[in-house]
């Protein structure tokens, strides 16, 4: 009892003595809690400030496509702070030059207000915007869109390498595209029926050209599934059949050449030692069969 009493108390000692302050290792605990709290984010004093928002910093939609009118000489006939929303609102402009030439002026609005004349000058001065052709796109109808059948042929017999990626301005798609050869096959198939059924967007967040019809979309896929199809069944079968023949080769080589049952001729079973065997050889009717059996 008295060992047991002094090892308990030899025991209590020792854990006293180890939950004693030590200060060498109570400062260097704080000071890596210190450093590691100065390392945060959020603990810089001087915030950054700017007295212009930044969207406001960017150039405006409505100035980068802004219509500046033209004279004859094709210089502008008044300062930049004249310009317009668009051709459309230049009434000096002829209307075959309004859009660039690659498209119509068309109304925001397809009526006019209520309770507004027509002849007044909120009835003339109603909200127009260009209507641009198939194959012209932007505010002013001045950038000329990609062809979806372009695109579209790109993608059925390039796509595997990534030829279609490449056309519509995806170029880290397309590399991704080429090294995995069309994703093993899914990747294509799925471009060949995104691009061709509808217009894709571009690298420039326009549309293709809307060129391609669906029923001739529609038609093109089933055709080119077909014959692809077609041409694998092709393909499995004569390798079916040279397979069986490399076997039987391989029968022939190792053991004696199996009877085989001949339709041509016909040779006598009962025919005696030193007696010659009678063939016949297809059907020549009654005189012919007597003919071989007198020849014989």
């Amino acid at each position: 009892t008295s060992m047991r009493k002094g090892s308990l108390a030899q025991r209590q000692a020792d854990m006293e003595a180890s939950a004693a302050w030590h200060p060498p290792r109570m400062l260097l605990a704080g000071s890596l809690t210190v450093a590691a709290a100065f390392t945060l984010q959020g603990c810089e004093f001087a915030i950054p400030r700017h007295t212009v928002p930044n969207w406001e910093a960017k150039v405006s939609y409505l100035e980068e496509y802004q219509h500046v009118p033209l004279n004859g000489t094709g210089e502008a006939r008044g300062s930049p702070s004249l310009a317009l929303l668009n051709s459309c609102e230049d009434k000096a402009l002829a209307p075959e030059l309004r859009c660039n030439g690659h498209g119509h002026c068309s109304d925001w609005f397809d009526a006019v207000p209520v309770n507004t004349p027509a002849n007044s000058s909120a009835a003339r001065a109603q909200l127009t915007f260009c209507e641009c052709d198939r194959d012209w796109t932007g505010p002013e109808c001045s950038m000329q869109r990609k062809s979806q059948l372009t695109a579209f042929m790109l993608s059925m017999f390039l796509g595997p390498v990534g030829a279609d990626q490449f056309y519509l301005g995806f170029y880290v798609a397309g590399v991704l595209k080429l090294l995995s050869l069309g994703g093993l096959g899914l990747w294509w198939i799925y471009d060949i029926v995104r691009i061709g059924s509808v217009p894709v967007m571009t690298v420039d967040k326009f549309r293709v050209a809307n060129d391609v019809e669906h029923w001739a979309f529609v038609l093109v896929v089933l055709s080119f599934m077909g014959f692809l199809g077609f041409a694998l069944s092709i393909w499995s079968i004569d390798r079916h059949r040279l397979q069986k023949a490399r076997e039987i080769i391989l029968l022939r080589a190792q053991g004696p050449e199996p009877a085989q049952k001949s339709f041509g001729t016909f040779s006598s079973g009962f025919s005696q030692p030193g007696a010659s065997t009678m063939q016949y050889s297809g059907f020549a009717g009654p005189a012919g069969t007597l003919r071989s059996r007198v020849q014989q």
